[in-house]
């Protein structure tokens, strides 16, 4: 999900499981994708299928490059 957090320059890509927030990618001004990763619940891990991480990583990618702000 694209949002536009108000600490941000640019839009954020929220990355969501189970409705927890998992990870936001981002691209501010003068810097490449970058990725901040959340905790899981309890101290836990998050355990995810790679493909399907990956892919959720690159639709991320495809978003904010087709909403640039």
């Amino acid at each position: 999900m694209v949002t536009s957090p108000p600490d941000r320059e640019s839009v954020v890509f929220e990355i969501f499981y189970e409705n927890r927030q998992v990870a936001e990618i981002s691209k501010e001004p003068g810097r490449d994708y970058e990725i901040e990763i959340y905790p899981a619940a309890n101290n836990g891990a998050w355990h995810f299928d790679l493909n399907e991480f990956k892919a959720m990583l690159e639709d991320g990618i495809k978003e904010l490059a087709s909403n640039p702000q």
